[in-house]
């Protein structure tokens, strides 16, 4: 049910009334905002161009109990359907100026939608008009002095019942515990008045006496309304509700308290049904709070399963890097042998070189000694030849020539022998020295190749050892990041352990609030039931004293009419009356009789 709140200003010289609604009871900074914005609107409505918005100063109200207006100075002043007179702040352009409030009508820019004009009695327009000028029951008006600008409202009176809009307690609010009598039968009539048409019909008037549980027979509830319905028209309306309760105040304490208590118990029911309505949510944050830590248990359960594999990973490649800084040293060390053997090699093709050098020189020599053989050999030839001339020449000398030319001719066939020794050795001197030559360029050629390919194999070990190195420092950094993540989950896993606790202690909480909420309401219950089972007896001895009470009056008049008919038959003079004719006609007691205290 909406809140309702009327609020009256100056709109251009004219007093405006308009109607504000708001989803709940407003705070006075809501209170405020929607008034200025409504009055806004209002004043752009009546001068369309009105650049100047309209401003709060403050705001008064009329007070129940001075029938007073005052000051609101908090937003606990206000109540549903509420009249309320909102000033401007002092300027050149505004002024006040005293006159009546009129009825309330939607304002533009509030809760309830579209701009319809509507009074709070707009059900009775011609009651709306009898009493437009009335105090706090309707619109209060602006027209002595004792208010705001000369606003002063009416003393409450029984002249005048509730408005049809004045809200009824059971849209949630609590009825005050201690009032005054016409509090009560004003918010008794409220309660009663089920349609909100502004009388008490008799199915009202019996359901109510059955949902306060006042067990009265159907013969007293009937007999009870047929006192209250004065003018017999078949319901009860303010005046004669208002009558009634002077009757029977006992009655109208207990109705009271009895509504109260019920709309009570309603409230506290609903309130604990709503707060019931809490526990799927709790629970639900309970099973959210379990399922986050599940997850995070088994995020940091595969986190620990993937950091685990990464330290099998950082071991194997660091196994691996191990084996290529072994190869890696090991083709260092093959480099040195290969370097230690092209140095050997190379010392052996500097001894060859010399070899070839020394065999040169000696085939130099070899050379020149055959050179001389030649020569010897062509010498000792000439001297063959020059012998055989002389044998020729000489026959006498032919022997000894003869013999001489054998000689010569041995030394020659010896120098010749000699001579192709010499060129054979010569020969073979010259044929070793290039394959010696050959064979040591050979050897430090495969040297060469062998040391190329041992640096191509280290430098190739390098590259190995530097990836596995890099791999083992990746390794190592998902390793520690994983190792990040797995605390990060096990800190996680903190808080949602403290949720689910809370969740579960929420719902703990709950149920034994719940359970408590239940056990104090069966209580309270048990206690009024206590207290009203023991007001049933004062009120029906109210019923039973009032009931008596109209026959003794019924009988005393009875007595009065004969003891005046027979003065009048004697022709005496009728005797004076202690009660006025009005009182004794309506069956109600004057200022002086007795009334009960409640």
């Amino acid at each position: 049910m909406p809140y309702t709140v009327f609020v009256a200003s100056d709109v251009f010289g004219r007093k405006t009334n308009l109607e504000l609604e708001f989803p709940f009871a407003p705070t006075m900074a809501e209170l405020t905002n929607q008034t200025e914005v409504a009055f806004s609107a209002e004043q752009n409505t009546v001068r369309p161009g009105t650049n100047q918005p309209y401003m709060v100063s403050k705001f008064h109200i009329v007070d129940e109990i001075s029938d007073d207006w005052v000051e609101v100075t908090g937003a606990n002043q206000l109540r549903n359907f509420c009249q309320l007179y909102s000033f401007q702040p002092h300027s050149t352009r505004y002024t006040e100026s005293q006159g009546h409030i009129p009825p309330a009508k939607k304002g533009v820019m509030s809760y309830g939608g579209a701009n319809t004009s509507r009074s709070p009695t707009s059900h009775s327009p011609g009651w709306q008009q009898q009493h437009a000028s009335s105090g706090p029951y309707g619109a209060p008006t602006m027209h002595s002095p004792s208010g705001p600008m000369g606003a002063s409202p009416t003393n409450r009176g029984y002249s005048q019942p509730p408005m049809n809009g004045t809200p009824s307690h059971r849209n949630g609010s609590k009825l005050p515990e201690n009032i005054g009598h016409d509090e009560k039968v004003r918010i008794a009539f409220e309660e009663l008045d089920a349609n909100k048409n502004r009388v008490i019909e008799p199915d009202e008037f019996s359901r109510s006496f059955r949902v306060c549980g006042l067990e009265f027979t159907t013969a007293t509830c009937d007999d009870l309304f047929h006192k209250a319905d004065f003018d017999k028209d078949g319901n009860i309306n303010w005046t004669e509700w208002q009558r009634f309760c002077e009757l029977y105040p006992a009655l109208l304490d207990s109705l009271y308290y009895r509504l109260k208590a019920h709309w009570e118990h309603l409230q506290e029911t609903g309130r604990i049904d709503a707060f019931k309505t809490q526990r799927p949510s709790l629970e639900d944050r309970e099973r959210q709070a379990q399922q986050a830590l599940e997850q995070a248990q088994q995020d940091a359960d595969d986190l620990a399963r993937r950091q685990n594999d990464a330290d099998n990973g950082v071991a194997d490649a660091q196994d691996r890097a191990r084996g290529a800084e072994d190869a890696a040293r090991d083709g260092a060390q093959d480099i040195d042998r290969a370097r230690q053997n092209k140095a050997d090699k190379e010392r052996d093709l500097q001894n060859e070189k010399e070899r070839e050098r020394q065999a040169q020189q000696r085939a130099a020599e070899s050379g020149r000694e055959m050179d001389d053989a030649n020569r010897r050999a062509a010498v000792a030839q000439q001297a063959a030849d020059q012998a055989e001339a002389a044998e020729k020449r000489a026959l006498d000398a032919l022997q000894n020539a003869q013999r001489e030319k054998e000689k010569q001719q041995a030394i020659a066939d010896q120098a010749k022998r000699d001579a192709a020794g010499a060129q054979d050795r010569h020969n073979q001197i010259i044929g070793d020295i290039p394959r010696t030559v050959e064979n040591a360029k050979g050897a430090l050629t495969d040297a060469d190749r062998e040391m190329q390919a041992a640096e191509q194999r280290q430098r190739d070990l390098n590259q190995k050892a530097h990836e596995l190195q890099q791999a083992v420092n990746d390794a190592q950094r998902r390793r520690d990041e994983l190792a990040r993540q797995l605390q990060a989950a096990k800190d996680r896993q903190d808080p949602n352990r403290r949720a689910l606790t809370e969740a579960k202690n929420a719902v703990s909480d709950h149920d034994r609030q719940v359970a408590d909420m239940e056990e104090r309401l069966i209580q309270e219950d048990a206690r009024k039931k206590a207290l009203l089972d023991e007001e049933k007896s004062i009120v029906q001895q109210e019923v039973e004293l009032r009931q008596q009470r109209e026959n003794l009056e019924a009988k005393e008049g009875e007595l009065r009419t004969a003891h005046t008919s027979f003065f009048h038959a004697a022709g005496r003079q009728s005797p004076g009356r202690s009660r006025s004719p009005t009182n004794a006609a309506y069956g109600t007691p004057g200022k002086n009789d007795y009334r009960p205290s409640y």
